[in-house]
């Protein structure tokens, strides 16, 4: 009987810190806790989904529990592989870590168990090791349970804790646990990770289609892993995967497709501006996935006016379309017809580029007689910069 299959992203799931992609700093962090033997009684790992945050945790257990070939073994970062520990954690044998998900088992009754547990010695590593994923799904009344013994647990414990969702989890457990963030992986480095996955697996990717993947996946491994193996489904027998396949895919259209759309609404061309968004549509592109596209490319707009590029666009007035962009964002996610909030929006800004310079207005409202007192001024300013999107200024900055 063959084996199962195996999904891509499970496939070449890391198994050492060496095999980490994208995580240099985490990476560091915790070789040096373990080469130093000064291994905190609880971690708390935290990120975006898909980021590599249960694969770290269980690294980690793996590298405090194995014990060598010869089984004197001190601690290690680099594990051995074959030692009995080793070979039960690839196994998922392993009696000693316990991986919960707390976002099915989030009661006091279930932290109990944990407590219960921590009263016995490992029996084939040095540590009893609790992976608890999606620790912030835990109840108020299992936080509180478990604090106690999360603050001093027995020497032979140790807590790993995986959260997409940092803020939920109370200040009392955060101030208990060493915290290490995982960070988005950068687009080179996954485009090049993808790259090479697709030559293991006998496909060739594209440049330009390992960067819509990317994109598309936000810095998240396991996303842009699924849309790989998508993409590879679709392949033909030459077993190329094009940016144009992967678009087509996605439900996107190129980036220089966007720009042309973003000219049009810019130069405040309302008609030829939906006849272009139509003609996406009616070629098979995806609303939200144009949407998308279009909040990007205005968002690289702004950071080039930003950093000086010349443009016949005022700054402020790209600001005053990306907030209109996204007001329409929640519109579009509960529409039932979501083509007809883009058709609209796309209206909206093109009626809205054709609107006089906000700084000229206000230049011009100064020099009109009798002149507005001051208060009235610093409150048409404050109005209209209360309108910008803090995020945006954080992120240019």
């Amino acid at each position: 009987m063959s084996d199962s299959y195996l999904v891509i992203s499970r496939k070449y799931r890391p198994k050492s810190l060496d095999e980490l992609i994208g995580q240099s700093l985490l990476v560091s962090s915790l070789r040096s806790c373990l080469d130093t033997k000064k291994v905190p009684h609880a971690f708390l790992f935290h990120g975006i989904r898909g980021v590599g945050k249960t694969t770290v945790a269980r690294i980690l257990a793996r590298c405090l529990s194995c014990v060598g070939q010869d089984g004197l073994t001190d601690l290690t970062s680099h594990p051995c592989g074959v030692c009995r520990s080793c070979v039960s954690i690839d196994r998922d044998q392993h009696m000693d870590i316990m991986e919960f998900d707390a976002a099915s088992r989030t009661g006091v009754d279930d932290i109990r168990e944990i407590i219960d547990s921590t009263q016995y010695s490992p029996v084939l590593g040095r540590y009893k090791i609790f992976i608890i994923d999606e620790v912030h799904m835990l109840s108020k009344s299992a936080f509180n349970a478990l604090l106690k013994t999360l603050e001093e647990p027995p020497p032979h414990v140790k807590f790993i804790f995986a959260t997409t969702e940092m803020h939920k989890i109370p200040e009392t457990v955060l101030s208990r646990c060493m915290i290490f963030p995982l960070r988005p992986i950068s687009f080179d480095a996954l485009s090049s990770y993808l790259i090479d996955v697709a030559l293991r697996e006998g496909f060739t990717l594209e440049d330009g289609a390992a960067r819509v993947i990317c994109e598309e996946s936000g810095g998240s491994m396991r996303d842009a892993l699924s849309l790989l193996e998508q993409s590879m489904m679709l392949t033909s027998d030459d077993k190329a995967i094009a940016s144009k396949m992967v678009l087509e895919m996605l439900g996107s259209v190129p980036s220089p497709a966007i720009e042309a759309l973003w000219d049009l609404i810019l130069s405040a061309k309302p008609k030829e501006s939906l006849a272009k968004i139509e003609e996406f549509m009616k070629g098979g592109a995806d609303p939200i996935m144009l949407y998308k596209s279009l909040q990007n490319s205005l968002y690289k707009l702004i950071t080039q006016r930003i950093k000086g590029e010349k443009g016949n666009t005022s700054i402020t007035n790209l600001l005053y379309i990306w907030q209109i962009l996204l007001q329409q964002a929640e519109n579009l996610r509960n529409a039932h017809f979501p083509e007809y909030v883009l058709s609209a929006t796309v209206i909206i800004l093109a009626m809205t580029a054709s609107f006089q310079n906000i700084e000229e207005m206000m230049i011009n409202k100064k020099d009109q007689k009798p002149q507005p007192r001051a208060d009235e001024s610093n409150e048409v300013v404050d109005n209209i910069l209360s309108k910008f999107p803090g995020a945006i200024a954080a992120e240019v900055e």
